[in-house]
């Protein structure tokens, strides 16, 4: 489990989702730019810790190359949505729709997000892990 600040990362990427999927990038392999001219040497103070959570962000990041960008950064903007107590008492991996009212059209055509009895299920987190 990758925990994150949805809110922070929003803010630092000033709403580009390819900034957006940097930063997690970065703080999940824990990346360290390489000089100040390297597009990660902006964000290497800040703290990007929080209670919004990802089950699986490293199959994500690295099946990120068969998506467009917006794609990925929807399906990280609604998994921030979700509650980090209700997967920890009830193993709950899905958001209610009501929570995304007005993105619906974003969730229907995102090839990584599906509605099903009124709830998204994130594709990543809902496959099995082979052992």
């Amino acid at each position: 489990m990758f925990l994150f600040n949805w809110k922070k990362i929003y803010e630092e990427a000033q709403g580009s989702s390819v900034a957006v999927l940097e930063i997690i990038e970065m703080v999940y392999y824990r990346k360290i730019p390489y000089n100040k001219y390297d597009s990660l040497y902006k964000y290497r103070d800040v703290n990007f810790s929080g209670d919004s959570f990802l089950l699986e962000p490293g199959i994500l990041l690295d099946m990120s190359f068969r998506y467009d960008p917006k794609e990925v950064a929807v399906y990280i903007a609604l998994a921030a949505r979700r509650k980090l107590s209700d997967y920890i008492a009830f193993g709950r991996k899905t958001l209610s729709v009501r929570h995304a009212p007005n993105l619906i059209n974003h969730i229907e055509n995102n090839r990584l997000l599906y509605i099903k009895d009124g709830q998204i299920h994130f594709v990543y987190e809902e496959a099995q892990r082979r052992i």
